[in-house]
């Protein structure tokens, strides 16, 4: 099958990091407790960026008080660029507990963050929406043999006040709704159709650079299978929506989801194939698919494993959609990458709650037989915080 695109332009976006100023804070500290409580002197202990992982705080309420210095490794945090804002919190609220410093340093499609990784750019923690991009095929030497999966997302379709103003967008709206109150399949049948059909503009990301892209093909393949002929349904009918599309030039593409956001806002596209936490980080509105298409919920893996996609010489094949962690071989500072990926594991149902995401409870550790894995990662498996779910590879 061959899946066309149409390109879009996309600017990167750099961000900056300010040093802390916890030093000072904590000496001030000290001396009025001292003052009050009269006493002669205390004796404090000098914390470094090799803080034991296990001494990590279990909740972000709890930041330390001793003079601690901030003057560590910075982490260089690269993450799909759907999770900018979900990374930036764990940053910030790291830095608070541990006083590493911890910016966001780049953020691609997954594909091409993991391209970036194996040709050595310097990185210290990679945050990844496909377990695809935190194995040996992405991230080539940089593949330490084990990640963890922490939260779940599904796929979504956005659409803004601005996009939908044709006549055109109106009906597949319309139809939308009909679908979701009705949830017949000749009803979702109807949507699709239409969503297809030409007389809108559809938003696919670039599949080879960013997982978005080629869930969204298998969003439609699977919608061909539970809604096809008119919503009879059957895997005859897998790539009828797909070749809709393809056939009624249907589809625009840029180099991300993320990346097409101005396009929907302004609208030069109609509707937007992407996650449903990018949906409410980004405020756009919510077209919320059925659990039967939208690559959401475990228990139907079975059926989601039917939809397939050729990504960058590798065949893809549907699941439900995590969130991954990794420490690249040759992390900076791979102390404090660790303790980033343990303090995330402790922390991430509590920082991450309001971004939409689903928590995935206990965390998952996949590691292969002659991965070495960090002490403290294995001791989380130990206390049950996390569980081992066999290789990565």
């Amino acid at each position: 099958m061959n899946y066309r695109v149409k390109l879009l332009s996309r600017s990167g976006r750099t961000f900056s990091m300010s040093k802390g100023i916890a030093t000072i804070v904590a000496v001030l500290v000290v001396i009025v407790i001292i003052l009050a409580a009269g006493l002669g002197y205390f004796a404090l202990t000098k914390s470094t960026s090799t803080t034991t992982v296990t001494t990590l705080p279990t909740t972000v309420t709890s930041v330390k008080t001793a003079t601690t210095s901030c003057t560590a490794t910075p982490l260089l945090l690269y993450t799909s660029d759907a999770y900018p804002l979900e990374e930036t919190a764990l940053a910030g609220n790291f830095t608070a507990a541990t006083c590493i410093p911890a910016v966001v340093a780049e953020e691609q499609g997954t594909g091409a963050d993991a391209a970036l990784i194996a040709a050595g750019d310097p990185v210290s923690v990679f945050l990844s929406i496909s377990k695809g991009g935190v194995q040996s095929a992405d991230l080539g030497s940089e593949y330490p043999g084990w990640a963890v999966s922490f939260a779940s997302d599904e796929m979504a379709i956005a659409y803004t006040s601005a996009s939908t103003t044709s006549s055109a967008a109106q009906a597949v709206l319309t139809a939308y709704n009909t679908a979701t109150s009705s949830n017949t399949t000749a009803a979702w049948y109807t949507f699709f159709n239409d969503l297809t059909s030409g007389s809108v503009k559809v938003g696919i990301s670039n599949p080879n650079l960013d997982p978005a892209g080629y869930r969204a093909w298998m969003v439609l393949q699977l919608a061909g299978i539970a809604y096809g002929n008119s919503g009879s349904g059957g895997t005859a009918y897998q790539q009828s929506f797909v070749n809709s599309v393809l056939t009624n030039n249907a589809n625009v593409t840029g180099a991300s989801a993320a990346a097409l956001i101005p396009a929907l806002a302004t609208g030069q596209i109609n509707f937007l194939f992407i996650y449903k936490s990018d949906i409410a980080s980004n405020g756009l509105t919510l077209m919320q698919l059925p659990n039967e298409v939208n690559l959401g919920v475990v228990a139907n893996n079975n059926f989601y494993k039917q939809a397939t996609y050729p990504s960058a010489g590798v065949t893809e094949t549907g699941a439900a959609i995590s969130l991954w962690l990794s420490v690249p071989l040759d992390a900076t500072n791979p102390t404090g990458s660790v303790e980033f990926v343990v303090y995330t594991i402790q922390n991430y149902q509590t920082v991450l709650k309001s971004f939409g995401l689903t928590p995935i409870t206990p965390a998952q550790l996949y590691a292969d037989s002659n991965a070495t894995v960090p002490s403290s990662i294995t001791a989380l498996v130990t206390s049950g915080t996390l569980v081992n779910e066999g290789a990565l590879a």
